[in-house]
């Protein structure tokens, strides 16, 4: 090995990445090998008995660990993995409402965001250099109705059920530890609803109702709907990596689009190419028929929600500029639920 190679070596870069094998951990890993750093991933399931890990790009490290330590193992495990962690991605998460009681997500959410801060502290006793702790939030704190406001990231958080309460719980988790000690950088991102590849299901839900029989916008369809693109996502949390601007700051990052739910349906029935909903149908009698369907609690919640959220602070800061698009996604994902239909 010559004195370059050893140099390079010794001066990669380090990146932990827990939730790996969720739809976003896939791509921010592949954007993370793309800068040729070593990636360290926290793998949930032991491979003998999940398949997940087989989703991960080649070259990247798995360490197999839950972050809410249920075995005696998965502290030692998370730790040795942060040793010597330049960047700690904490994607892991309890997401959904309808699948998780309270107490679950709190474990995950909250207490399982402490051990991963606590496991680097312990991995890295005397450290020289700042470590950026980078956590995927959601636009969800600020509650499901915000009609007539523009959501900066200074607006108040109003958490409405356990996922919300609970990752604003692990935003405060994060500052604090941020606060008592300086050689801990965060990064937050409050994260509109994925689409893209890995985010069909839901999306395939809907056209399912829009293919049916007298299809309806539920209410009047003038609510925002917030969206962003899992490869913009992935991309702008990179974005963020040793960028002194996102030290210690929040993010709202959507596609900066403030469809109505209108909108989205509309574009869905072209894509489909059937007739868009010519009425409105009440939101209490439409969940009735949202069950019918299949669409759990979270997705409803998320077609009846109202908000607009700004994203001038990561276009400012970060040059974060979407790039992904629901025309051509929206498309490509019609297309293909049409071919399995």
């Amino acid at each position: 090995m010559s004195m370059a190679d050893t140099d390079k070596q010794k001066t990669r870069t380090i990146d932990v990445v827990t939730g790996a094998t969720s739809s976003l951990g896939i791509h921010l890993v592949r954007e993370l090998l793309k800068r040729g750093d070593e990636v360290r991933v926290i793998v949930k399931e032991n491979p003998k008995v999940a398949m997940d890990w087989r989703s991960l790009p080649p070259g990247c490290i798995p360490y197999i660990a839950d972050i809410t330590f249920k075995d005696r193992s998965d502290k030692e495990v998370i730790t040795s993995a942060c040793a010597g962690a330049n960047n700690i991605f904490h994607l892991a998460a309890a997401t959904y409402n309808y699948k998780y009681k309270y107490q679950e997500m709190i474990d995950t959410n909250v207490i399982g965001t402490e051990n991963v801060i606590r496991a680097y502290l312990e991995a890295n006793p005397k450290r020289d250099t700042v470590v950026q702790f980078m956590y995927t939030s959601s636009v969800t704190v600020y509650g499901y109705s915000r009609s007539g406001e523009e959501l900066t990231e200074e607006s108040e958080a109003m958490p409405t059920e356990g996922y919300s309460e609970t990752k604003l719980m692990a935003e405060k988790v994060i500052q604090s530890f941020g606060t008592a000690d300086q050689e801990i950088k965060y990064t937050i991102f409050r994260l509109g609803t994925l689409y893209g590849e890995g985010y069909e299901s839901e999306f395939y839900k809907v056209f399912k109702m829009l293919k049916g029989k007298s299809p309806k916008y539920i209410g009047d369809a003038r609510n925002h709907l917030t969206l962003v693109g899992v490869n913009d996502a992935a991309k702008v949390i990179t974005l963020a990596c040793d960028n002194p601007k996102s030290f210690n700051k929040i993010y709202n990052i959507t596609d900066g689009i403030p469809y109505t739910q209108k909108d989205l349906f509309d574009k869905a029935a072209q894509f489909l190419g059937v007739q868009p909903p010519s009425k409105g149908l009440h939101s209490m009698i439409a969940k009735i028929g949202a069950r019918m369907s299949g669409l759990n609690y979270d997705e409803f919640e998320f077609l009846v929600s109202d908000r607009v959220i700004k994203i001038d602070r990561a276009k400012k800061e970060l040059g974060y500029r979407p790039s992904c698009s629901i025309d051509v996604e929206g498309k490509q994902m019609a297309k293909n639920f049409l071919k399995t239909s």
